[in-house]
């Protein structure tokens, strides 16, 4: 049961593909470039024998038959499960063939890694995206703003998020390339606390590494548990989330919402 009123998004906040640091960016970009040759193994153990074609040409990277196939291999992997989700099932609900497939992918792992890039990317990058409003705002209501975008995108992509949870089990580089998004925009996040530091809103004794990772933990954690046990999240989860950050951070005054403007 939901507490509270459903999230809308803010108006005050950037469209989110716009915030992203250029070394997130590059993360992304190397990586595929790494994985161009491990997605090459054949998932013997959860896909049976494959008819992919011996000898592959570079894959294409955009278009509206690639994002089919991905919408149709995010449902797949939704009702079915990864392990269980095969080749056919994908093109079949994206209405292509096989050929088209081995056009854009190599495999259902390939596919995996391209969800979890706009998954991680989305996610992790909402906890950071800057703010468009021209108007001073508390540390308080700074965080609340983030905290209501990063949990409403969590939501949208909470499918993908269950998927490279099972995924990661087969395929340890689908929680190797979530973890380096994560990482990067941990960085970020510091970079942030560090500013705030410097206008003397940070406790100087606060290591902010540890602190940027305890508190990207524990809003991620608590948001793969409550959306597991099927409910929404609403003003009174956002608002109590974003008291325990800002009390953490700026103390009492900021968590109530009366802390200095900046």
């Amino acid at each position: 049961m939901m507490s509270g009123s459903a999230v809308d998004v803010n108006p005050n906040l950037r469209i989110l593909a716009e915030s992203l640091d250029a070394d997130v960016i590059v993360i992304l970009r190397e990586y595929s470039v790494g994985m161009a040759s491990t997605a090459r193994e054949t998932d013997a153990a959860t896909d049976g024998t494959t008819d992919q074609p011996a000898g592959r040409a570079t894959k294409r990277t955009s278009g509206p038959t690639r994002e089919r196939l991905l919408v149709a291999a995010r449902q797949s992997f939704a009702r079915l499960g990864f392990a269980s989700t095969r080749v056919a099932d994908i093109v079949a609900l994206a209405g292509t063939s096989h050929g088209t497939f081995y056009t854009y992918f190599d495999d259902k792992r390939d596919v995996m890694l391209a969800l979890t890039e706009e998954a991680a990317s989305a996610i992790y990058g909402a906890a950071v995206v800057p703010l468009a409003t021209g108007e001073q705002q508390s540390p308080r209501d700074a965080i609340h703003a983030r905290m209501t975008v990063f949990l409403r995108t969590y939501s949208e992509w909470w499918d993908v998020v269950r998927t490279w949870d099972h995924a990661s089990a087969i395929h340890p580089e689908v929680d190797e390339l979530r973890a380096r998004i994560r990482a990067s925009i941990v960085e970020q996040l510091c970079r942030l606390l560090t500013r705030d530091r410097e206008r003397g809103h940070v406790d100087g004794g606060l290591d902010l590494e540890i602190t940027a990772i305890a508190l990207t933990a524990m809003v991620e954690e608590f948001a793969g548990r409550w959306f597991a046990l099927g409910r929404a999240m609403g003003t009174t989860e956002i608002d109590q989330l974003t008291a325990l950050c800002a009390g953490a951070l700026y103390g009492s005054e900021a968590a109530g919402g009366q802390g200095q403007k900046w």
